[in-house]
């Protein structure tokens, strides 16, 4: 049952309709290196046969063999914080209740948001994040991104549902299947550790597809990934969506010369009469 929501969410995460919520600049945001990265990502092409999760231009987690990067992975899914995990669990469980019922009562197409609204009713001061980042040369693309997030005792966690499905490629290795494998169908963690997790996942990505002879696009790189939970974003609690007012101008001097604004639903009646 939950495969089907979590298909249902990514496909959600396409669709970014203007919002009314406030902006922030994530603590945990892009830094020099991740573009760093995704500029020799995109400029440089190496003749070298590629071996399973190899080194390669980033730093820190990158440079991790095979069996260090499950282990690294598993160690920052699992946390050291007993405090810390039971706050995850509780979040998870109501997480998992909460897909089971969208996916009882209908799927509609603003999965994330209903979410965020039944985090909310449940007391937990849950929000619906909307990040958006421009393009930047021909080494990272623009995009927008959704997701969800959760405050608990000055804590900010982020809530994926199929986490695993934003790395997924064609043709992948076995050895970087494995690695998603690992990656529990509901994440909850910091952005800190989310981090982390997307370094990990991009660097293994990009070996698995050296090693399918196959080019890594753009938006598989790791400036690009990082950007859709560290990028600016605007939170929004609102539990209905705030459609944007449509703006033309009037013929015939009808209205005001200088145009003005209706909604859509206005806009549809005035298109009827």
């Amino acid at each position: 049952m939950l495969n089907k929501i979590a298909v249902a969410f990514n496909e959600a995460a396409a669709r970014l309709c203007e919002s009314s919520g406030s902006e922030h600049s994530s603590k945990d945001s892009i830094d020099l290196s991740d573009l760093v990265s995704s500029f020799f990502d995109c400029q440089v092409e190496t003749d070298e046969s590629p071996t399973s999760f190899s080194r390669d231009r980033d730093n820190s987690d990158c440079y991790l063999s095979e069996s260090e990067t499950k282990r690294t992975l598993l160690s920052l899914l699992g946390g050291d914080d007993v405090r810390d995990e039971d706050v995850k669990e509780i979040v998870r469980e109501e997480t998992q209740r909460a897909c089971e019922m969208m996916v009882e009562f209908g799927l509609s197409e603003d999965f994330k948001r209903q979410l965020m609204s039944h985090l909310r009713h449940k007391g937990f001061d849950a929000g619906l994040c909307k990040s958006r980042w421009e393009k930047l040369g021909r080494n990272l693309l623009s995009g927008n991104y959704e997701y969800v997030d959760v405050n608990i005792n000055g804590t900010r966690y982020i809530i994926e549902v199929n986490l695993a499905e934003q790395f997924e490629i064609a043709r992948p290795t076995t050895s970087y299947t494995s690695l998603l494998e690992v990656i529990p169908l509901i994440f909850v963690g910091e952005p800190k550790v989310l981090k982390r997790i997307v370094k990990l996942l991009c660097n293994a990505m990009k070996n698995s597809m050296k090693i399918g002879g196959m080019h890594l696009p753009p938006w598989r790189r790791n400036g690009y990934m990082q950007s859709k939970w560290f990028a600016r974003y605007k939170r929004t609690v609102n539990e209905i969506p705030v459609r944007p007012t449509i703006s033309f101008r009037c013929k015939d001097n009808f209205g005001s010369n200088d145009g003005f604004k209706v909604g859509y639903l206005a806009a549809a009646l005035d298109g009827t009469s």
